[in-house]
Protein backbone atom coordinates (compact mmCIF):
# COMPACT_ATOMS: atom_id res chain seq x y z
CA UNK A 1 0.00 0.00 0.00
CA UNK A 2 1.66 3.43 -0.95
CA UNK A 3 2.40 5.88 1.68
CA UNK A 4 0.91 8.89 2.60
CA UNK A 5 2.42 12.15 3.50
CA UNK A 6 0.62 13.78 6.10
CA UNK A 7 1.17 16.93 7.98
CA UNK A 8 1.28 17.74 11.46
CA UNK A 9 -1.39 15.99 13.33
CA UNK A 10 -2.83 14.56 10.57
CA UNK A 11 -4.05 17.53 8.38
CA UNK A 12 -2.63 17.19 4.86
CA UNK A 13 0.38 18.12 3.65
CA UNK A 14 0.83 21.77 1.98
CA UNK A 15 0.36 21.79 -1.76
CA UNK A 16 2.80 23.82 -3.55
CA UNK A 17 1.59 27.30 -5.30
CA UNK A 18 2.02 26.22 -8.80
CA UNK A 19 0.49 23.52 -8.58
CA UNK A 20 -2.71 24.98 -6.74
CA UNK A 21 -3.15 27.27 -10.08
CA UNK A 22 -3.90 24.51 -12.13
CA UNK A 23 -0.62 22.55 -13.11
CA UNK A 24 2.50 24.65 -13.70
CA UNK A 25 3.04 25.75 -17.22
CA UNK A 26 0.14 25.91 -19.07
CA UNK A 27 -1.77 28.40 -16.57
CA UNK A 28 0.98 31.03 -17.44
CA UNK A 29 0.55 30.78 -21.14
CA UNK A 30 -3.27 32.88 -20.74
CA UNK A 31 -1.76 35.96 -20.64
CA UNK A 32 0.73 34.99 -23.57
CA UNK A 33 -1.75 33.66 -25.59
CA UNK A 34 -4.20 36.38 -25.35
CA UNK A 35 -1.91 39.19 -26.15
CA UNK A 36 -1.21 37.47 -29.13
CA UNK A 37 -4.72 37.39 -30.05
CA UNK A 38 -5.07 41.00 -29.76
CA UNK A 39 -2.08 42.00 -31.73
CA UNK A 40 -3.39 39.51 -34.66
CA UNK A 41 -6.80 41.19 -34.31
CA UNK A 42 -5.24 44.60 -34.42
CA UNK A 43 -3.15 43.88 -37.10
CA UNK A 44 -6.58 42.47 -39.14
CA UNK A 45 -8.29 45.65 -38.26
CA UNK A 46 -5.57 48.03 -39.01
CA UNK A 47 -5.15 46.58 -42.60
CA UNK A 48 -8.93 46.48 -43.54
CA UNK A 49 -9.34 50.15 -42.34
CA UNK A 50 -5.78 51.18 -44.52
CA UNK A 51 -7.65 49.39 -47.41
CA UNK A 52 -9.73 53.21 -47.57
CA UNK A 53 -6.94 55.30 -47.57
CA UNK A 54 -6.34 56.70 -50.53
CA UNK A 55 -2.51 56.66 -50.68
CA UNK A 56 -2.95 52.68 -50.19
CA UNK A 57 -5.40 51.97 -52.86
CA UNK A 58 -4.08 49.98 -55.73
CA UNK A 59 -3.86 52.70 -58.90
CA UNK A 60 -6.45 51.80 -61.34
CA UNK A 61 -4.87 52.12 -64.84
CA UNK A 62 -5.81 55.49 -66.54
CA UNK A 63 -9.36 54.85 -68.70
CA UNK A 64 -8.41 55.37 -72.26
CA UNK A 65 -9.11 58.88 -73.79
CA UNK A 66 -9.54 59.81 -77.27
CA UNK A 67 -9.55 57.85 -80.21
CA UNK A 68 -8.79 54.63 -77.99
CA UNK A 69 -12.56 55.60 -76.07
CA UNK A 70 -13.99 55.88 -79.61
CA UNK A 71 -12.52 52.67 -80.66
CA UNK A 72 -13.43 51.03 -77.53
CA UNK A 73 -17.09 52.05 -78.25
CA UNK A 74 -17.76 51.37 -81.72
CA UNK A 75 -15.93 47.57 -80.85
CA UNK A 76 -18.63 47.22 -78.25
CA UNK A 77 -21.71 48.47 -80.26
CA UNK A 78 -20.85 46.01 -82.76
CA UNK A 79 -19.08 47.47 -84.86
CA UNK A 80 -16.35 45.72 -86.77
CA UNK A 81 -12.64 46.85 -87.62
CA UNK A 82 -12.26 45.73 -91.38
CA UNK A 83 -8.66 47.76 -91.91
CA UNK A 84 -6.89 49.97 -89.83
CA UNK A 85 -8.94 52.77 -88.46
CA UNK A 86 -12.22 52.09 -90.92
CA UNK A 87 -15.09 50.10 -89.00
CA UNK A 88 -18.39 48.63 -90.89
CA UNK A 89 -21.46 47.06 -89.56
CA UNK A 90 -24.64 46.47 -90.95
CA UNK A 91 -27.48 49.75 -90.20
CA UNK A 92 -28.46 49.75 -86.43
CA UNK A 93 -29.00 53.32 -85.86
CA UNK A 94 -30.91 55.78 -87.78
CA UNK A 95 -31.29 53.92 -90.94
CA UNK A 96 -34.49 54.47 -93.43
CA UNK A 97 -34.07 52.25 -96.37
CA UNK A 98 -35.79 53.01 -99.18
CA UNK A 99 -39.06 51.25 -99.85
CA UNK A 100 -39.41 48.41 -102.54
CA UNK A 101 -42.61 47.67 -104.23
CA UNK A 102 -43.30 44.68 -106.43
CA UNK A 103 -40.15 43.21 -104.61
CA UNK A 104 -36.18 43.42 -104.41
CA UNK A 105 -33.81 43.78 -101.31
CA UNK A 106 -32.12 46.58 -99.10
CA UNK A 107 -29.44 46.28 -97.15
CA UNK A 108 -28.15 49.62 -95.14
CA UNK A 109 -24.16 49.93 -94.85
CA UNK A 110 -22.66 51.70 -92.07
CA UNK A 111 -19.01 53.17 -92.26
CA UNK A 112 -16.57 55.02 -89.90
CA UNK A 113 -13.82 56.57 -91.20
CA UNK A 114 -12.17 56.67 -87.49
CA UNK A 115 -8.11 56.68 -87.63
CA UNK A 116 -7.42 57.90 -91.20
CA UNK A 117 -9.85 58.77 -94.74
CA UNK A 118 -11.66 56.07 -95.69
CA UNK A 119 -10.84 56.96 -99.89
CA UNK A 120 -12.85 55.08 -102.19
CA UNK A 121 -15.08 52.53 -100.50
CA UNK A 122 -16.18 49.58 -102.49
CA UNK A 123 -18.43 47.40 -101.19
CA UNK A 124 -19.68 43.96 -102.75
CA UNK A 125 -22.75 42.08 -101.91
CA UNK A 126 -24.39 39.09 -103.10
CA UNK A 127 -28.17 39.20 -103.76
CA UNK A 128 -30.21 35.83 -102.57
CA UNK A 129 -33.04 34.35 -102.92
CA UNK A 130 -35.36 33.06 -101.14
CA UNK A 131 -33.75 29.53 -100.91
CA UNK A 132 -30.21 31.35 -100.65
CA UNK A 133 -28.94 30.43 -104.01
CA UNK A 134 -26.87 33.33 -105.62
CA UNK A 135 -28.73 35.94 -108.39
CA UNK A 136 -26.66 38.23 -108.57
CA UNK A 137 -23.53 40.43 -106.96
CA UNK A 138 -24.21 44.00 -106.47
CA UNK A 139 -21.22 46.39 -105.73
CA UNK A 140 -21.71 49.94 -103.92
CA UNK A 141 -19.12 52.46 -104.30
CA UNK A 142 -18.80 55.84 -102.10
CA UNK A 143 -15.71 58.07 -101.16
CA UNK A 144 -15.40 58.67 -97.02
CA UNK A 145 -13.01 61.25 -95.13
CA UNK A 146 -11.52 61.32 -91.78
CA UNK A 147 -14.10 61.31 -89.12
CA UNK A 148 -17.10 60.93 -91.55
CA UNK A 149 -19.83 58.14 -90.79
CA UNK A 150 -21.13 56.96 -94.14
CA UNK A 151 -24.33 54.91 -94.87
CA UNK A 152 -24.20 53.10 -98.04
CA UNK A 153 -27.36 51.38 -99.39
CA UNK A 154 -27.85 48.82 -101.68
CA UNK A 155 -30.56 47.54 -103.53
CA UNK A 156 -31.65 45.47 -105.78
CA UNK A 157 -35.50 45.54 -107.52
CA UNK A 158 -35.35 41.69 -108.45
CA UNK A 159 -38.55 40.74 -107.58
CA UNK A 160 -36.94 37.28 -106.56
CA UNK A 161 -34.12 38.60 -104.87
CA UNK A 162 -34.85 37.92 -100.53
CA UNK A 163 -31.62 39.44 -98.73
CA UNK A 164 -28.33 41.15 -99.62
CA UNK A 165 -25.05 39.72 -97.99
CA UNK A 166 -21.93 41.70 -97.86
CA UNK A 167 -18.98 39.45 -99.92
CA UNK A 168 -16.28 42.18 -99.84
CA UNK A 169 -15.38 45.32 -98.36
CA UNK A 170 -12.58 47.50 -99.33
CA UNK A 171 -11.41 51.21 -98.82
CA UNK A 172 -8.44 52.32 -100.26
CA UNK A 173 -6.92 56.10 -99.54
CA UNK A 174 -5.11 57.59 -102.11
CA UNK A 175 -1.58 58.92 -100.28
CA UNK A 176 0.48 61.02 -102.01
Amino acid sequence: MARSESGPAGSPAPVPAAEARGGGRSAAGWPWLLGVSLLLGLGFYGGWWARTLPWFAAAKPPAPTGAAAERQQLLATGWREVDAGVFVRPCAGNCRPPRLYGGGAVEVLEVECLDRPCGQIRASFKVLAADDTTLDTLTVTADGRQGERLQLVAETPNPRARRLVLQEFSARARLD
